[in-house]
């Protein structure tokens, strides 16, 4: 794992003048709080686009929309510039003073594209795209969640898929009966461990936090059932619990499209894959 990418809870720079590059995440208050995300192409762009990925893909609009309902219960978009603003952001005050701050937010925005009609394109394009969410929570009949009870526990680990494009699934735990999520129901360390099966090849290990624990958020604080953990495709993570035994798993690794490959561009030499010793 490179040790300078971004990582999916560093916080993101202002969106205005650039919605291309809108990445918005978990906080509270006055800050940005729906889920991170990468934008992506449209799907008649990508037409040989594996179906693990396409599983990952939802409207932007989709999730801006729920961010925004669940932030502002009383307020009603006037414009797509609204949706993406306040859907990205949190902001604590009377309906009055939301939407002023967002005309502030048009105002420089303006300035930076040249007209209203410039921005609230710009902002419709981003709505209209195709999104990879990470930290999402899966939604009712989502099928695409892996649910396995933890020994010793009324709990169950989920994991789902995150954004493909930089690997990443999503983590957290569950009632086993209700499957309702719940915040860590009781005291342990995440940690990423070497591959048993090739620990010499394996990256940095660690120990990992929540998401919402990586932004500062007291444990207390965090939303009921909204604590999420970022891991990567094909990592090996150990749940290390006091007076009860260590349990493993490994993270699922999304099917990725093959590169074409001819007897021109590279020659393939087969060999076994595993041997007995």
């Amino acid at each position: 794992m490179p040790s300078k990418r971004k990582q999916p809870y560093e916080r993101s720079k202002s969106v205005g003048g650039n919605f291309k590059n809108t990445r918005a995440v978990a906080a509270t208050k006055n800050t940005s709080v729906s889920p991170f995300f990468k934008p992506a192409s449209p799907l008649s762009s990508e037409p040989s686009m594996p179906p693990a990925y396409l599983k990952s893909m939802v409207p932007a609009r989709e999730v801006y929309l729920e961010v925004f309902k669940d932030a502002y219960p009383n307020l009603t978009p006037r414009d797509d510039y609204d949706i993406m603003i306040l859907g990205s952001n949190r902001r604590v005050g009377t309906k009055e003073e939301i939407l002023a701050w967002v005309d502030q937010r048009m105002q420089l925005d303006i300035k930076r594209s040249g007209s209203r009609d410039a921005v609230l394109e710009s902002a419709k394009k981003l709505l209209d795209d195709l999104v990879a969410p990470t930290g999402r929570k899966p939604r009712p009949g989502c099928n695409t969640a892996h649910i396995r009870p933890i020994p010793g526990s009324k709990y169950s680990l989920r994991l789902w898929p995150g954004n493909p494009y930089v690997n990443e699934y999503c983590m957290d735990i569950v009632d086993t009966d209700t499957k309702q999520a719940v915040n860590s129901p009781f005291k342990f360390d995440l940690w990423v461990i070497p591959d048993p099966d090739a620990p010499w090849l394996s990256g940095p290990i660690g120990c990992l936090r929540s998401l919402e624990r990586n932004f500062g958020i007291p444990q207390q604080d965090i939303l009921p059932g909204e604590e999420k953990w970022v891991l990567r495709d094909g990592q090996t993570c150990l749940i290390r619990r006091p007076g009860e035994k260590d349990v493993r798993f490994t993270v699922p690794v999304r099917k990725r499209r093959k590169l074409p490959t001819t007897e021109e561009e590279v020659y393939i030499l087969d060999f076994p894959k595993e041997e007995e010793v």
